[in-house]
């Protein structure tokens, strides 16, 4: 049934319990599980722009940017409960969250996608989208949705 299940996580309570949803099907199917975060350099930051800690070198801000996205990523998987016998990859993308996830599922190796979402509605949801949304739309696998716990 699937093989490989691809779980995008924004490092929130939603991305968390979508991750174990993930996990506890690939745990019964004999799939495995790719958790990914992608990660975007706002358009309006040049490579130019260097920031420094106290003590440290200077570094382009889209370096710290990452360095703090595999930061997050390693303490949001070091929270996950994997099953035994369940292979569990990770790993970060540079990109638009929307289009780089649907240009990985495009390469055929998932099949099935497993997103948390927000549950924003009205004027929230005009205003910041929902990635979950397009995610559903866009995505030539199948896609659970997790909403929020009420």
């Amino acid at each position: 049934m699937f093989r490989r299940v691809l779980v995008p996580v924004d490092y929130s309570e939603q991305s968390r319990a979508a991750a174990s949803y993930a996990l506890a099907i690939a745990a019964r199917v004999g799939a495995s599980v790719d958790v990914v975060h992608v990660w975007d350099k706002p358009t309006y930051v040049s490579d130019a722009v260097l920031v420094r800690h106290a003590g440290e070198e200077q570094k382009p801000l889209a370096d710290l940017i990452r360095q703090n996205a595999e930061s997050d990523m390693a303490a949001f998987m070091a929270t996950l409960v994997v099953p035994s016998g369940t292979a569990v990859a990770h790993r970060l993308i540079s990109g638009d969250p929307v289009n780089t996830l649907v240009a990985e599922l495009k390469k055929g190796d998932h099949d099935l996608l497993v997103v948390g979402t927000h549950g924003r509605t009205g004027f929230a949801h005009m205003l910041l989208g929902s990635v979950a949304e397009k995610l559903v739309r866009l995505s030539p696998v199948p896609v659970l949705t997790v909403p929020p716990k009420r």
